[in-house]
């Protein structure tokens, strides 16, 4: 089995061929529902040619899935490897798209996706990385006034320690998690930036390449189905990298493995949180104007996604009073969800001046953050040279 980020290739599926033995290799590569991969190494060892053919009822989105991916301004590099077996070729990669320059004919009926993939690094030659950057917003929010500022990691993470982004890498230390928590794919520790022995610390780790991503931050595009897995099993949802993405008619859901938030424009606001002890999706009861509980109906009009990561994710969200004692005003404010949490950041929008209304704030609190500080989270990838003592 290989895999690119979250998308997986089945190894059983590979086979090898040629074309241009002077210039190229070829490997031939299954995918689901019966379409192809084929990935060229040409040129310079360290890049590789990726293209791929899809074909089923689901092609259409599973490659612009894969597009997006590789496209993305969010993700600095990804890992393109072998699940629980090494490979000569397993690193981590920066992608590029090329449709315009297919390795290979399109096969009838196929919807293709190639990219050239430059290597970045093996996991012996770079550290996973996850900076902070603590600060407290102003204007902030009303929620609350903890000051903590967590960081969560894979809890399969390795050699965690953290040097300090303010004055050398040499200053470095090992952090205590300050929890531990079950998310939907795999555990996460949970840090606090604020109580390290140093300012807007960076914690470097290792991970396995197979284990990335299953903890992190997401956003899905469901397509207009309830449910993520379709009658026969097969994941009908896709996921989204892209901030410019377009849902139509489905729901645009924000999830970290722990929390998730449904969102359908004009119509809907839903949350979620995830029963580890039945493995199971659990509604989370937000106080309603159809119930009584609020004066004013504030629906989410627009969803203006910003930053999709692998720490977090993003977006600025305008609510509109549809019904009930302020019905057609509008408030906009800034939503966050990262790895690892049960709650959004909630923030209001630098240049708004207004507080959040009543009833607004009484629909976002039960999954609303007490903190007042921010993180500021984003994970990339640090050269080991760079931090060596």
């Amino acid at each position: 089995m290989r895999r690119y980020y979250r998308s997986e290739i089945p190894e059983s599926s590979l086979t090898s061929s040629r074309l241009d033995a002077s210039r190229a290799q070829l490997a031939r590569q299954g995918a689901l529902n019966g379409g192809g991969r084929v990935e060229r190494i040409s040129g310079d060892p360290d890049d590789i040619r990726l293209d791929v053919n899809y074909r089923g009822k689901y092609a259409e989105r599973i490659a612009q899935e894969l597009r997006e991916v590789i496209a993305s301004d969010d993700i600095e590099a990804a890992p393109y490897a072998t699940v629980d077996a090494s490979q000569g070729m397993d690193a981590y990669y920066v992608a590029e798209l090329v449709d315009s320059q297919p390795a290979q004919t399109q096969a009838a009926g196929a919807v293709s996706v190639g990219a050239d993939l430059s290597k970045k690094g093996t996991r012996k030659e770079v550290w996973l990385a996850v900076e902070t950057s603590t600060s407290q917003p102003d204007p902030g929010h009303e929620f609350g006034n903890n000051t903590d500022a967590i960081v969560g990691l894979p809890a399969d993470a390795r050699l965690v320690e953290i040097v300090d982004s303010m004055s050398s890498p040499t200053q470095r230390d090992r952090p205590s998690p300050v929890a531990t928590v079950e998310a939907k794919h795999g555990a996460v520790e949970l840090y606090d930036a604020s109580a390290e022995a140093f300012d807007d610390p960076i914690y470097l780790y290792d991970l396995a390449y197979d284990l990335q991503g299953d903890v992190d931050v997401g956003v899905w595009d469901t397509y207009g189905n309830d449910t993520i897995l379709d009658a026969d099993d097969v994941v009908c949802w896709a996921r989204v990298f892209d901030t410019a993405h377009e849902f139509g008619e489905g729901e645009l859901v924000l999830e970290n493995g722990r929390l998730r938030l449904s969102i359908d424009e004009t119509t809907t606001l839903e949350a979620e949180m995830y029963d580890d002890s039945t493995d199971a999706w659990t509604t989370v009861d937000l106080p309603s104007y159809a119930d009584g509980d609020l004066d004013t109906d504030w629906l989410p009009v627009d969803v203006d996604l910003t930053h999709i990561g692998q720490a977090h994710l993003a977006a600025q969200v305008e609510f509109e009073a549809v019904t009930g004692t302020h019905a057609g005003d509008v408030y906009s404010l800034d939503l966050e969800l990262e790895r690892g949490r049960d709650v959004l950041e909630v923030w209001i929008p630098a240049s708004v001046t207004d507080p959040v209304p009543t009833d607004l704030q009484a629909l976002l609190e039960p999954i609303a953050s007490t903190s007042v500080v921010d993180s500021g989270v984003e994970q990339g990838l640090v050269a080991r040279e760079e931090v060596r003592l």
